[in-house]
């Protein structure tokens, strides 16, 4: 008796495994003066790695690092930070003028100016497929504003969101938008973790310039002790920002990620050394490297 030929049973072609979709990121940039360079630096791996950043949000000079990181300007910005200019910037020892001086502000305001004028584009911003946010105080009522990149008008009020983050207080001059003075917004928030928690991002990386240890050479004046303590104030305020931000119901479903220095800086917030500065930025860059590794960032 034959055997009757058994019939093939065709498989359903395997559907083609799906890649994993790459995580979407949210930047906090802290303030920090000269040491912007770390962060600059850490920024600069970050695009090297490929990481996609879609909304950045700064306090001081994070809010000038942060316009530039948002429009992808990040070569314009670590070269902004090798050719800075110590002798025309504030230094440590400008600080004793603060205390003699008639004068609402230690500088003018000038120099900032042109280096927004010169870099600070609203339409670099329309076109960047990245959200910018900054912070400033009010002089009037005493709160915190977030400006958004979005609600500026034409290049003027752009910029002026810019610069009335970075107006120091006493040392720049405060900046009139609408009917209200702002400064600084590092004063209550250095490090603005809350102005990206409603963001459809997958994590929040924010990037603190306060080192995780100091150097253990003697702070010999008053000027190195008043910005060690403003350091250490900075440095609570990161860390606060991240347990504020861990107990949020909105931080649920996000990751947190901090970055700071492992090593203790050689430099100190006004101290614009332009070769401390270029080590610094090389510091940021390989710090950040490390922490990409670590975390599985990529």
């Amino acid at each position: 008796m034959k055997k009757k030929p058994s019939k093939k049973v065709h498989k359903p072609a395997k559907k083609p495994a799906r890649l994993p979709r790459a995580r979407t990121y949210a930047l906090v940039l802290s303030g920090g003066a000269a040491l912007g360079a770390y962060q600059a630096g850490a920024i600069r791996a970050f695009f090297e790695a490929g990481l996609d950043v879609r909304c950045v949000a700064g306090s001081s000079i994070g809010a000038l690092n942060g316009y530039l990181t948002a429009t992808r300007n990040v070569d314009t910005m670590v070269k902004f930070w090798q050719e800075i200019d110590q002798k025309r910037l504030i230094t440590i020892q400008s600080f004793t003028k603060l205390f003699f001086s008639a004068s609402p502000s230690l500088l003018t305001d000038q120099l900032q100016r042109k280096l927004v004028e010169e870099h600070v584009r609203l339409a670099d911003l329309v076109n960047a497929p990245c959200e910018y946010i900054c912070a400033a105080i009010s002089l009037n009522t005493g709160k915190l504003h977030y400006f958004s990149g979005s609600d500026a008008k034409n290049d003027t009020e752009l910029r002026q969101f810019i610069l009335a983050s970075a107006a120091v207080p006493g040392v720049f001059p405060p900046v009139q938008i609408g009917h209200e003075l702002y400064m600084d917004g590092g004063l209550i928030r250095n490090t603005p973790i809350e102005a990206v928690e409603s963001k459809k991002v997958d994590a929040v990386i924010a990037i603190s310039m306060e080192p995780e240890t100091y150097p253990k050479d003697p702070l010999v004046n008053t000027a190195q002790i008043a910005l060690r303590t403003l350091s250490i104030f900075f440095r609570s305020q990161a860390d606060d920002a991240i347990q504020r931000a861990t107990n949020s119901r909105r931080h649920k479903a996000k990751k947190l990620f901090l970055l700071r220095p492992k090593m203790p800086l050689e430099m100190q917030q006004y101290e614009f050394d332009q070769k401390k500065i270029v080590r610094l930025l090389d510091q940021g860059y390989h710090e950040a490297q490390l922490f990409i590794r670590h975390n599985r960032l990529r």
